[in-house]
Protein backbone atom coordinates (compact mmCIF):
# COMPACT_ATOMS: atom_id res chain seq x y z
CA UNK A 1 0.00 0.00 0.00
CA UNK A 2 1.21 3.45 -1.01
CA UNK A 3 1.14 5.30 2.54
CA UNK A 4 0.77 8.72 0.49
CA UNK A 5 -1.99 7.61 -2.30
CA UNK A 6 -4.61 9.66 -0.26
CA UNK A 7 -2.72 12.68 0.62
CA UNK A 8 -6.26 14.84 1.83
CA UNK A 9 -7.25 12.32 4.16
CA UNK A 10 -7.60 13.79 7.43
CA UNK A 11 -4.78 13.29 10.04
CA UNK A 12 -3.58 15.60 13.02
CA UNK A 13 0.02 15.90 13.48
CA UNK A 14 0.97 16.05 17.24
CA UNK A 15 4.73 17.31 18.01
CA UNK A 16 6.46 16.93 21.21
CA UNK A 17 9.07 19.82 22.26
CA UNK A 18 10.41 21.55 25.59
CA UNK A 19 13.58 22.87 25.08
CA UNK A 20 15.95 20.73 27.33
CA UNK A 21 17.18 16.86 26.72
CA UNK A 22 16.66 14.39 29.64
CA UNK A 23 12.75 15.70 30.26
CA UNK A 24 10.86 12.52 28.66
CA UNK A 25 9.85 13.85 25.67
CA UNK A 26 11.24 10.07 23.54
CA UNK A 27 8.70 8.81 26.69
CA UNK A 28 5.70 10.37 26.56
CA UNK A 29 5.76 10.65 22.68
CA UNK A 30 6.00 7.07 22.35
CA UNK A 31 3.64 5.45 25.10
CA UNK A 32 0.97 8.26 23.35
CA UNK A 33 1.58 6.71 20.26
CA UNK A 34 0.81 3.35 21.73
CA UNK A 35 -2.23 4.50 23.83
CA UNK A 36 -4.01 5.95 20.58
CA UNK A 37 -3.31 3.37 18.45
CA UNK A 38 -4.77 0.80 21.20
CA UNK A 39 -7.73 2.65 20.38
CA UNK A 40 -7.86 1.89 16.98
CA UNK A 41 -5.95 4.84 15.61
CA UNK A 42 -3.72 4.60 12.61
CA UNK A 43 -0.25 6.11 14.16
CA UNK A 44 3.15 7.43 12.79
CA UNK A 45 6.10 8.09 15.85
CA UNK A 46 8.41 10.11 13.34
CA UNK A 47 11.96 10.45 15.80
CA UNK A 48 13.17 13.71 14.62
CA UNK A 49 15.29 14.05 17.88
CA UNK A 50 18.15 14.78 14.57
CA UNK A 51 21.31 13.16 15.11
CA UNK A 52 20.33 12.03 18.60
CA UNK A 53 17.56 9.43 17.56
CA UNK A 54 16.58 6.80 19.62
CA UNK A 55 13.03 5.82 19.91
CA UNK A 56 13.47 2.54 17.67
CA UNK A 57 15.36 1.10 21.24
CA UNK A 58 13.11 2.03 23.12
CA UNK A 59 9.89 0.13 20.93
CA UNK A 60 12.13 -2.73 20.96
CA UNK A 61 13.15 -2.11 17.33
CA UNK A 62 16.33 -2.95 15.77
CA UNK A 63 18.23 -0.72 14.16
CA UNK A 64 16.66 0.17 11.33
CA UNK A 65 18.93 0.52 7.38
CA UNK A 66 17.00 4.01 6.52
CA UNK A 67 15.60 7.05 7.95
CA UNK A 68 15.32 10.03 7.49
CA UNK A 69 18.84 11.19 6.13
CA UNK A 70 18.40 8.90 3.22
CA UNK A 71 15.13 10.91 2.34
CA UNK A 72 17.06 14.02 2.77
CA UNK A 73 19.43 12.88 0.89
CA UNK A 74 17.33 11.93 -2.24
CA UNK A 75 18.50 8.09 -1.44
CA UNK A 76 14.68 7.19 -0.79
CA UNK A 77 12.45 9.31 -2.58
CA UNK A 78 9.21 8.26 -1.47
CA UNK A 79 8.74 8.57 2.39
CA UNK A 80 6.12 5.79 2.63
CA UNK A 81 9.46 3.76 2.04
CA UNK A 82 10.49 4.73 5.64
CA UNK A 83 7.75 3.55 7.92
CA UNK A 84 8.51 0.56 9.64
CA UNK A 85 6.36 -1.79 11.47
CA UNK A 86 6.32 -2.43 15.42
CA UNK A 87 4.91 -5.12 17.69
CA UNK A 88 1.66 -2.49 18.29
CA UNK A 89 -1.24 -3.18 15.60
CA UNK A 90 -1.49 0.36 13.79
CA UNK A 91 1.42 1.84 15.08
CA UNK A 92 4.59 2.50 13.04
CA UNK A 93 7.66 4.65 13.04
CA UNK A 94 10.47 7.17 10.91
CA UNK A 95 13.67 6.19 12.46
CA UNK A 96 16.21 8.91 12.25
CA UNK A 97 18.60 6.31 14.24
CA UNK A 98 21.07 6.26 10.98
CA UNK A 99 21.69 9.62 11.21
CA UNK A 100 24.79 11.64 11.29
CA UNK A 101 25.10 14.67 13.45
CA UNK A 102 25.16 16.78 9.81
CA UNK A 103 21.20 16.31 9.80
CA UNK A 104 20.78 18.58 12.58
CA UNK A 105 21.39 20.83 10.09
CA UNK A 106 19.03 20.70 7.38
CA UNK A 107 18.50 23.43 4.61
CA UNK A 108 15.13 24.75 4.12
CA UNK A 109 14.61 23.28 1.13
CA UNK A 110 15.48 19.77 2.61
CA UNK A 111 13.19 20.61 5.58
CA UNK A 112 10.40 21.69 3.52
CA UNK A 113 10.40 18.33 1.59
CA UNK A 114 10.32 16.47 4.22
CA UNK A 115 7.54 18.75 5.80
CA UNK A 116 5.47 17.83 2.96
CA UNK A 117 6.20 14.62 2.50
CA UNK A 118 5.34 14.13 6.42
CA UNK A 119 1.40 15.94 5.71
CA UNK A 120 0.56 13.70 3.15
CA UNK A 121 1.25 10.00 4.68
CA UNK A 122 -1.93 8.29 5.14
CA UNK A 123 -2.46 7.86 8.72
CA UNK A 124 -5.16 9.44 11.46
CA UNK A 125 -2.15 10.81 13.92
CA UNK A 126 1.39 11.62 13.46
CA UNK A 127 3.82 12.24 16.43
CA UNK A 128 7.08 14.06 16.30
CA UNK A 129 9.15 13.18 18.99
CA UNK A 130 11.85 16.57 18.90
CA UNK A 131 15.36 16.97 19.86
CA UNK A 132 16.70 19.13 22.77
CA UNK A 133 17.13 23.13 22.59
CA UNK A 134 15.63 25.77 20.45
CA UNK A 135 17.40 25.52 17.01
CA UNK A 136 15.05 26.56 13.81
CA UNK A 137 14.46 23.11 12.29
CA UNK A 138 13.44 22.00 16.11
CA UNK A 139 11.03 24.94 16.32
CA UNK A 140 9.76 24.65 12.37
CA UNK A 141 8.84 20.92 13.16
CA UNK A 142 7.20 21.83 16.39
CA UNK A 143 5.42 24.73 14.62
CA UNK A 144 3.83 22.54 11.34
CA UNK A 145 2.36 20.00 14.21
CA UNK A 146 -1.69 20.67 14.64
CA UNK A 147 -1.19 20.19 18.44
CA UNK A 148 1.90 21.30 20.22
CA UNK A 149 3.25 19.49 23.55
CA UNK A 150 6.07 20.89 25.98
CA UNK A 151 7.19 18.39 28.62
CA UNK A 152 8.66 19.98 31.40
CA UNK A 153 10.38 18.22 34.86
CA UNK A 154 9.97 20.61 38.07
CA UNK A 155 13.15 21.79 38.21
CA UNK A 156 14.17 25.29 37.60
CA UNK A 157 16.75 24.80 34.41
CA UNK A 158 13.81 22.35 32.40
CA UNK A 159 11.31 25.44 33.51
CA UNK A 160 13.59 28.28 32.12
CA UNK A 161 14.10 26.31 28.72
CA UNK A 162 10.29 25.71 28.43
CA UNK A 163 9.46 29.52 28.40
CA UNK A 164 12.72 29.98 26.06
CA UNK A 165 11.16 27.56 23.90
CA UNK A 166 7.73 28.47 23.90
CA UNK A 167 8.80 32.53 23.21
CA UNK A 168 11.02 31.36 20.34
CA UNK A 169 8.56 29.46 18.81
CA UNK A 170 5.94 32.38 19.15
CA UNK A 171 8.79 34.85 17.65
CA UNK A 172 9.58 32.13 14.80
CA UNK A 173 5.79 31.72 14.42
CA UNK A 174 5.60 35.46 13.55
CA UNK A 175 8.16 35.71 10.95
CA UNK A 176 6.69 32.68 9.43
CA UNK A 177 3.23 34.33 9.01
CA UNK A 178 3.61 37.96 9.11
CA UNK A 179 4.46 37.94 5.02
CA UNK A 180 1.12 37.03 4.25
CA UNK A 181 -0.32 40.06 6.26
CA UNK A 182 1.78 42.83 4.78
CA UNK A 183 3.37 42.81 8.30
CA UNK A 184 6.86 41.06 7.49
CA UNK A 185 8.92 44.76 8.01
CA UNK A 186 7.15 45.78 10.33
CA UNK A 187 7.23 42.48 13.00
CA UNK A 188 11.15 42.21 11.90
CA UNK A 189 11.91 45.21 13.33
CA UNK A 190 9.86 44.86 16.70
CA UNK A 191 11.69 41.51 17.01
CA UNK A 192 15.18 42.69 16.90
CA UNK A 193 16.95 43.47 20.00
CA UNK A 194 16.58 46.74 21.80
CA UNK A 195 14.62 47.80 19.11
CA UNK A 196 12.92 51.21 19.65
CA UNK A 197 9.31 50.22 19.82
CA UNK A 198 10.36 49.12 23.25
CA UNK A 199 9.24 45.78 23.00
CA UNK A 200 11.17 43.18 25.03
CA UNK A 201 8.55 40.29 25.77
CA UNK A 202 5.77 39.02 23.43
CA UNK A 203 2.93 40.53 25.93
CA UNK A 204 4.82 43.76 24.79
CA UNK A 205 4.70 43.20 21.09
CA UNK A 206 1.18 41.69 20.98
CA UNK A 207 -0.29 45.14 22.58
CA UNK A 208 1.68 46.86 20.38
CA UNK A 209 0.21 44.77 17.17
CA UNK A 210 -3.48 45.54 19.20
CA UNK A 211 -3.16 48.72 19.59
CA UNK A 212 -2.04 49.36 15.75
CA UNK A 213 -5.97 48.21 14.86
CA UNK A 214 -6.89 47.23 11.64
CA UNK A 215 -4.61 44.59 9.78
CA UNK A 216 -2.13 43.92 12.59
CA UNK A 217 -4.82 43.57 15.34
CA UNK A 218 -6.19 41.10 13.63
CA UNK A 219 -3.17 39.56 12.36
CA UNK A 220 -1.99 38.66 16.09
CA UNK A 221 -5.78 37.55 17.17
CA UNK A 222 -4.99 34.90 14.49
CA UNK A 223 -1.65 34.19 15.72
CA UNK A 224 -2.60 34.07 19.17
CA UNK A 225 -5.56 31.63 18.64
CA UNK A 226 -3.54 29.11 16.65
CA UNK A 227 -0.67 28.67 18.95
CA UNK A 228 -1.63 27.56 22.59
CA UNK A 229 0.79 24.61 22.85
CA UNK A 230 -0.13 21.82 25.98
CA UNK A 231 1.94 21.46 28.54
CA UNK A 232 2.88 18.14 30.27
CA UNK A 233 4.75 17.77 33.56
CA UNK A 234 6.94 14.86 33.81
CA UNK A 235 8.43 13.10 36.71
CA UNK A 236 6.02 14.35 39.40
CA UNK A 237 7.63 13.65 43.11
CA UNK A 238 5.30 16.04 45.23
CA UNK A 239 1.67 17.73 44.97
CA UNK A 240 4.07 21.25 44.50
CA UNK A 241 5.41 19.89 41.83
CA UNK A 242 1.90 19.11 39.82
CA UNK A 243 1.10 22.70 41.08
CA UNK A 244 4.16 24.08 38.80
CA UNK A 245 1.41 22.96 35.63
CA UNK A 246 -1.06 25.74 36.58
CA UNK A 247 1.63 28.07 37.85
CA UNK A 248 3.27 28.01 34.58
CA UNK A 249 -0.22 28.49 32.89
CA UNK A 250 -0.61 31.57 34.70
CA UNK A 251 2.56 32.95 34.22
CA UNK A 252 2.32 32.63 30.65
CA UNK A 253 -0.53 34.90 30.40
CA UNK A 254 0.53 36.81 32.97
CA UNK A 255 4.01 38.00 31.67
CA UNK A 256 3.95 36.61 27.94
CA UNK A 257 -0.06 37.10 26.97
CA UNK A 258 0.18 33.60 25.54
CA UNK A 259 -1.66 30.61 26.49
CA UNK A 260 -0.61 27.36 27.46
CA UNK A 261 -3.08 24.57 28.78
CA UNK A 262 -1.81 22.22 31.57
CA UNK A 263 -2.45 18.82 29.94
CA UNK A 264 -1.76 16.78 32.79
CA UNK A 265 1.22 15.15 34.75
CA UNK A 266 3.44 11.63 35.22
CA UNK A 267 4.80 10.67 38.63
CA UNK A 268 8.56 9.97 38.64
CA UNK A 269 8.81 6.15 39.19
CA UNK A 270 11.75 3.12 38.70
CA UNK A 271 8.99 1.31 36.81
CA UNK A 272 9.97 3.95 34.05
CA UNK A 273 13.94 2.66 33.77
CA UNK A 274 12.91 -0.90 34.07
CA UNK A 275 10.75 -0.32 31.06
CA UNK A 276 13.49 1.12 29.35
CA UNK A 277 16.37 -1.93 29.91
CA UNK A 278 13.42 -4.35 28.49
CA UNK A 279 12.78 -2.07 25.72
CA UNK A 280 8.97 -2.16 26.36
CA UNK A 281 7.50 0.51 26.69
CA UNK A 282 5.32 1.30 30.16
CA UNK A 283 2.24 1.46 28.96
CA UNK A 284 2.67 -1.87 27.36
CA UNK A 285 5.19 -3.51 30.42
CA UNK A 286 2.74 -2.15 33.22
CA UNK A 287 -0.31 -0.65 32.18
CA UNK A 288 -2.43 -0.98 35.10
CA UNK A 289 0.29 1.23 36.79
CA UNK A 290 -0.10 4.90 37.68
CA UNK A 291 1.87 5.72 35.26
CA UNK A 292 -0.06 4.15 32.38
CA UNK A 293 -3.00 5.40 34.06
CA UNK A 294 -1.50 9.17 33.91
CA UNK A 295 -0.41 8.80 30.66
CA UNK A 296 -3.91 7.44 29.08
CA UNK A 297 -5.86 10.68 31.10
CA UNK A 298 -3.57 13.25 29.23
CA UNK A 299 -3.95 11.19 26.00
CA UNK A 300 -8.14 11.06 26.56
CA UNK A 301 -7.75 14.86 27.36
CA UNK A 302 -5.59 15.71 24.29
CA UNK A 303 -8.31 14.18 22.14
CA UNK A 304 -11.03 15.82 23.78
CA UNK A 305 -9.85 18.90 21.73
CA UNK A 306 -8.83 16.81 18.32
CA UNK A 307 -10.29 16.86 15.29
CA UNK A 308 -10.30 13.66 15.14
CA UNK A 309 -12.01 12.14 18.43
CA UNK A 310 -12.66 8.59 16.80
CA UNK A 311 -10.80 6.44 14.66
CA UNK A 312 -11.44 7.07 10.92
CA UNK A 313 -11.40 3.68 10.55
CA UNK A 314 -12.98 0.15 12.25
CA UNK A 315 -10.31 -0.62 14.97
CA UNK A 316 -7.48 -3.09 14.07
CA UNK A 317 -9.00 -3.29 10.58
CA UNK A 318 -5.71 -2.47 9.03
CA UNK A 319 -3.08 -4.38 10.57
CA UNK A 320 0.74 -3.73 10.41
CA UNK A 321 2.05 -6.41 8.27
Amino acid sequence: MNDTANSSSTKEIWAIGGGKGGVGKSFVAGNLGILLAQRGFRVILADLDLGGANLHTWLGVNTPEQGVSEFVDRQVEQIHELLIPTSIPQLRLISGARDGVEIANLKHTQKMRFLMALKRLDTDFIIMDLGAGTAYNTIDFFLLAEKQLMVVIPEPTSIENAYRFLKNSFYRKLRHTSSSFGLRNVVDQMLKNNNSFGIRSPRDLIEYLKQMGGNAASYIDDQLEHFQPNLIINQTRSESDIRIGKAMEKACRKYFGLTLNFSGYVEQHEGVRESVLRRKPVTLDKPESLMSQQLKTISEHLLKSSNISTPLTPKYSRLIP
